[in-house]
């Protein structure tokens, strides 16, 4: 078991058993997905406007 699996296991063994752990397999890489799409989409859609080197 890697070290990100076992904390993993650690964060969501303490939510309530509201959420079913199969809803835990389409939530994480959704939101894998999103926070790469977001950071792309500042990267180089939203760069900061540089100043020129006097």
């Amino acid at each position: 078991m890697s070290f990100a699996t076992y904390y993993m296991h650690l964060i969501f063994g303490r939510i309530p058993s509201l959420m079913n752990s199969d809803v835990i397999l389409y939530i994480l890489p959704a939101l894998t997905i999103s926070i790469l799409f977001l950071s792309l989409k500042i990267m180089f859609f939203k760069t900061p406007k540089l100043r020129k080197v006097k």
